[in-house]
Parts: structure tokens; sequence; C-alpha cells
């Protein structure tokens, strides 16, 4: 078994050495959760704070990383980074959020399909789970165009959305930060929807696919701009990805509307990001307002589905 995942590995151009670590570091911590001789309590309860961009230790007074002069957590977001932490060790707290919607919004569908969602989802699954139907956001219904992002067409596509989104974005939320990832990823998701919807003549289309490819298009130029080894490798890496699922994509007749849509939007957005330290603590503020636009629209496009059924 060991050998077939290596070799998948190798030909969707991952590395099977990362992962295996990512999968026992997993392993380990969790039996440390559940280990007597990890006092979780006290964890929870200490208010010592980690940089997300250096990961250096602060005290709980602290606003401002000593080292690289990032701002800190406030008390709350560092408690919030603490749970996620125990729940999904090894993995970033937005990445990690965004995996439990679609997650949640999967198994919501299936239990409302009597099981039948779960291989192959009827349209009327799919359009009470969210999905976009370009006749409803003509007549009104905009929100579609942004929780179609966390609908998935069955098992397989959410697994495979899911194993590429974990992929592609293992890396990115800890180089931007969390408020420009989540904006990031939302946008791209949108414009995707959108690029869909404008470009079809009549489309029920659903999947974090579009968003994914915006994670891709953002990294190939901004990790261009670094110019460093580790910049290449990312790029050469994230092309590959773009490759494989752009042809994939044209095997199992999948939205690349979308995919192109997301995949613009989120080029343009690796185009313009900062990359300077100094800019990016000056414009923090206004990437926090656009992220916390993001996730209200997300949550009200979620409200406005649930009212509409």
């Amino acid at each position: 078994m060991s050998e077939f995942l290596k070799r998948l590995s190798k030909s969707l151009g991952l590395s099977y050495t990362w992962w295996h670590w990512r999968w026992l570091n997993f392993k380990k911590r969790w039996a440390g959760f559940f280990s007597a001789d990890t006092n979780v309590v006290r964890h929870l309860r200490s208010g010592q704070k980690m940089c997300r961009k250096c990961g250096a230790l602060a005290g709980a007074d602290e606003r401002r990383c000593s080292v690289c002069g990032s701002k800190l957590p406030t008390a709350a977001g560092n408690f919030f980074y603490k749970v996620l932490g125990l729940i999904t060790p090894g993995v970033s707290p937005v990445t990690a959020a965004l995996t439990a919607v679609m997650g949640a919004n999967f198994i919501l569908q299936i239990v409302s399909s009597g099981g039948t969602a779960l291989l192959s989802p009827g349209l009327d699954s799919l359009i009470r789970a969210g999905a976009l139907d370009s006749r409803l956001v003509a007549s009104g219904e905009w929100w579609r165009l942004l929780t179609c992002v966390f609908v998935h067409i069955g098992v397989v596509h959410f697994l495979f959305n899911i194993f590429a989104f974990l992929s592609v974005s293992s890396f990115l939320e800890s180089e931007i930060g969390p408020a420009r990832y989540l904006t990031l990823f939302l946008f791209s998701g949108v414009c995707g929807s959108a690029a869909s919807y404008l470009l079809h003549a009549r489309v029920v289309s659903a999947g974090a696919s579009g968003a994914i490819f915006g994670l891709i298009g953002f990294a190939i130029p901004y990790f261009r701009r670094l110019g460093s080894d580790r910049g290449r490798d990312i790029r050469s890496f994230m092309t590959r990805w773009a490759l494989y699922a752009f042809f994939f994509g044209l095997l199992v007749r999948a939205d690349n509307y979308a995919h192109a849509g997301g995949f613009a939007a989120g080029f343009l957005l690796g185009s313009l990001m900062e990359i300077r330290e100094d800019e990016k603590r000056r414009r923090d503020p206004l990437w926090r307002i656009a992220a916390g636009f993001m996730a209200l629209a997300l949550v009200g496009s979620f409200v406005l589905l649930l009212r509409s059924r």
C-alpha cells in the first residue's frame, strides 16, 4: 500500500514523505491529547501566545511579535487557535474551519437526502444544499454564487476536492496570514461561480474547485515575485497541479469555466499582494476588514439559503 501511495504522490508532484510526516504528527498529537501525561486544561488556560508568522513565543500581554514585528492574536483569538490546534493538529485555523464547513454541509446534504446524496445526489438535493443554478441566480438568489463552493456532487467529488484543497493550502495560510488567505479563498470561489454563471447558457454547478484553482493561481505569481529557490519549487508544484486538475476536469466534464474564473482571480491577487513585511503590516487592517466582509457574506448566504427553502 505504501508503494502505491508513493507512486501516486510522485505522479501528482506531491511529497509522500511530507504527507506521511503530517499523518504521523497527527497521530502523535492525538495520542498526546488523550494521554494522562498531557494537561490539556493547563494548555488552554495559558495566555502564552505564538506568532502565526514566525512561530516565536510571546507573553499574554504582548501585542506584537518581538522577533518579526507581526501582530499577535487577541486573547480570544489565541484560545481559538489552541482549540483548533488540538482538534486538527498540523492544520492552520482558517483551512480547518473551511474544511469543517465543507464537511458539515456534505453531511447535512446526505442526511436530508436519505443517503442518496452520498454517491449520486439528485438535482433537488444539490439545489437544497446551495448549488449554483443559473435560473435561480437570475431570479435573485445571488448567494448561491458563494454557497455552491461548499456543496459537492457525491463522496468522490468531495474527497478529491478536500485532498486537493489540503495539498495546495498546506503552506499558503501560514505564508500570507489568515485574513489574506480567507479573502483569497472566498473571493476566488465567488469569481469562479460568476464565470460559470456568465459563460454558461444554463448551468447547475457545485464544488470548491474554483476556489482551489484560485489558490493555485495565486501561488504562481506570488512565489515568482519572491524569487527564492523555495518560491521556484512551489511555483513548479502549483503549475503541475493546475495542469493535472484542468485536464482531469476535461476528462470528467467538470466546470472548467469556474476553474478558469477562480484561477484568474487568484492570479490577480497573487500579482498584487504585498510581499515586503513593512507593506504587509501597513495593510493588515484592510485585509482584516476584507476577510470580515467575506466571512459575513458567507454566513449571510447560508442564512438566506435556509430562508429560501
